[in-house]
């Protein structure tokens, strides 16, 4: 009778002692993952972002959610990531932690991938080399999958573009891109929005120009490069069409600089014999292609060119431009130009 009531005794303390570890637990759950405060003042006024970058460990992710103020205790986080078997589950990609977010949260929206895009301006005029930099250091996109996809011809075919490669067709915007997002959607987008934005009857007028589509983006893209001034670019357009039509060099220092690689310092006149398709002091004709992926404005301009008669236009050196039509008025121009800066 004796051992009976000592194994029913036992039996007892050890649901007692499995019911309380239960509570116990169940206690820490709650008060923990729902009730720490965030430790950061200010966190209530805004919303926190992390960045969980392949590799990482999950103590190298708790640290950088208690530095942003997210989480009171990174040894909290850990041990419920493990308490719960989510060790091995968080997922890469930029997240945003909002201020009433528990670690339950937290750990929830991180394995499930719950990720956050980021706003990425990609500006008006900026080359195809210019934009897998910018692309890598904000969404650290793989630079050499971008590349690789520039000149990938059974993209090229399957987008309709009859060109070496993507310059130019990667529309200048502001995108939703995710972390790590993927070179060809990425691409995809980009392009998907330069043909969306198109002006009207642009392939039309184009022709009527004489210019095939590729040729008018090539022409878009020198007026994005030398236009500051939004009024001034149809009459760009009309100049390097005039001298089209008289088949005169276009001389455009930006196909120089392009064909060059892209320079930090002035142009010299020695550049201007580099051999190269896309130097237009060399080469008649536009080159081979665009320089440079032009905004819907410098396209608009591109086939809707200003009546004139302009052969020739110079840098006043505050964003304007000077046009003539002959060479002497020209090289007056350019003169008046060095005078008022040297006296300025």
């Amino acid at each position: 009778m004796i051992r009976v009531d000592n194994v029913i005794m036992s039996k007892s303390k050890k649901i007692l002692g499995a019911a309380l570890l239960l509570f116990v637990i169940g206690w820490i759950y709650y008060f923990s993952l729902f009730h720490i405060p965030h430790p950061a003042a200010d966190f209530k006024d805004g919303t926190r972002y992390l960045i969980v970058r392949r590799g990482e460990s999950l103590s190298e992710i708790a640290a950088n959610l208690e530095k942003t103020g997210a989480i009171s205790s990174k040894s909290n986080f850990i041990f419920f990531s493990k308490l719960f078997s989510k060790t091995t589950k968080m997922k890469t990609g930029r997240y945003a932690i909002r201020p009433d977010d528990s670690i339950a949260d937290i750990i929830d929206i991180i394995v499930r991938g719950f990720a956050t895009p980021f706003n990425v301006v990609i500006p008006e005029g900026y080359t195809m080399a210019e934009m897998a930099s910018l692309l890598h250091s904000k969404i650290d996109m793989e630079i050499s999958g971008f590349r690789n996809l520039m000149s990938d011809p059974d993209l090229l075919d399957s987008l309709g573009i009859e060109a070496d490669n993507l310059e130019g067709y990667l529309a200048p915007s502001t995108y939703n891109f995710f972390y790590e997002e993927n070179p060809e959607n990425v691409v995809i987008k980009m392009t998907d929005h330069f043909f969306g934005s198109l002006p009207d009857s642009f392939e039309i007028k184009a022709n009527e120009l004489g210019l095939t589509f590729h040729e008018a983006v090539t022409l878009a893209s020198m007026i994005e490069e030398e236009a500051m001034i939004d009024s001034e670019r149809s009459v760009i357009a009309a100049v390097y069409l005039n001298r089209l039509k008289k088949r005169w060099r276009l001389e455009c220092d930006p196909t120089v600089i392009y064909a060059l690689g892209g320079l930090d310092r002035p142009l010299y006149r020695k550049d201007l014999n580099y051999d190269s398709p896309y130097n237009t002091y060399k080469y008649f004709g536009l080159p081979p292609g665009p320089i440079s992926n032009p905004g819907v404005k410098s396209l608009e301009a591109a086939v809707n060119p200003a009546k004139s008669e302009y052969m020739f236009f110079v840098a006043r050196g505050d964003g304007s431009h000077v046009f003539t039509r002959t060479l002497r008025e020209h090289i007056n121009a350019k003169n008046r130009i060095k005078k008022n800066n040297r006296n300025s």
